[in-house]
């Protein structure tokens, strides 16, 4: 279908670009082992050391043989393959200005963005199970928060607390931490004096201030509970009932920024005129993966809206 409503009298100096989500996850996990992935198939072997044993010492008595070590490995394969492909008729070029080009491929680069996004987002999966806040087959209410229930466990800020329980008991630092929550539950985040008053300031440096893209006024990050970075996404996993709405069942995800590697194998654009067309066309496409290389520096709450 050519763009027929792009006509010389409707056509301003601007192009009204539509909204857009906050992008989050993939810039909360590291990039290791992108270095060593070129393409699509490609895998990196990741290797770790096999815990040590500690034993007690009798003077005068043998230690025996030492132990051998253990190696642990875990594969990041680049197993994501997405594209692009339009194209602009000659007809509707010579009838716009040539800011309807570049405002596609702005477009087909931020929905590109958005798929990876979102498939990063389902990493919480691969929370340990001793990292975990209700399931995906019972999920856990929490209460609104008032002056009077402050404290008692059960208000998302008290959930998101104990998240950050379950990653110290885990051994995982502390610097580097991050949560990411769906809307609602920001919602009842800032209805909570612990939260609004804890100083949320986001001019302050946070994990992802260099990663998450708000050249179009977005700013995920609203705060931080126990020195752990809070960002709101809409792409936070959705498991049942209505978006947004009493009865919603989401996911909180949590972690560190070691637990999760990510790796684009490939990424190219490019331009060519379509043999049966008079038309300019762009293609793109894009390989990536990631691998969860640390469980226990996943948390994850399954929260359903009150």
């Amino acid at each position: 279908m050519s763009l027929n409503s792009f006509i010389p009298t409707l056509w301003a100096d601007t192009i009204l670009s539509a909204l857009q989500k906050n992008l989050v996850y993939g810039a909360l996990f590291n990039t290791d082992y992108e270095g060593q992935i070129q393409q699509m198939g490609d895998s990196v072997k990741i290797n770790a050391i096999g815990d040590i044993t500690i034993s007690n010492y009798t003077k005068d008595t043998s230690i025996g043989s030492p132990q051998s070590l253990t190696d642990a490995q875990t594969m990041l394969l680049i197993n994501q393959a997405k594209f692009y492909n339009f194209a602009i008729d000659d007809v509707d070029q010579m009838q716009a200005h040539p800011q309807v080009m570049a405002e596609a491929l702005r477009w087909a680069g931020y929905r590109m963005a958005d798929t990876m996004d979102q498939f990063y987002s389902g990493f919480y999966t691969d929370a340990a199970s001793s990292n975990l806040i209700g399931s995906s087959g019972s999920f856990t209410t929490p209460t609104v928060g008032t002056a009077a229930n402050a404290g008692n466990g059960t208000t998302v800020y008290d959930y998101l607390v104990q998240l950050g329980q379950l990653l110290t008991q885990s051994l995982v630092p502390k610097v580097g931490r991050w949560c990411v929550v769906p809307p609602w539950v920001s919602t009842l985040l800032t209805q909570d004096v612990r939260f609004t008053g804890f100083g949320t300031d986001a001019s302050r440096t946070t994990i992802a201030a260099t990663n998450i893209d708000n050249s179009v006024g977005n700013n995920a990050y609203i705060g931080r509970i126990r020195g752990m970075d809070i960002y709101e996404s809409v792409n936070a996993p959705h498991l049942g009932g209505t978006v947004g709405a009493s009865g919603s069942q989401d996911v909180v995800f949590a972690g560190h920024s070691m637990a999760i590697t990510k790796a684009e194998g490939l990424v190219k654009t490019e331009a060519y005129r379509p043999p049966d067309r008079f038309s300019d066309a762009v293609k793109g496409l894009c390989l990536y993966g990631a691998k969860t290389v640390r469980p226990y520096a996943v948390a994850a709450a399954y929260l359903q809206h009150p």
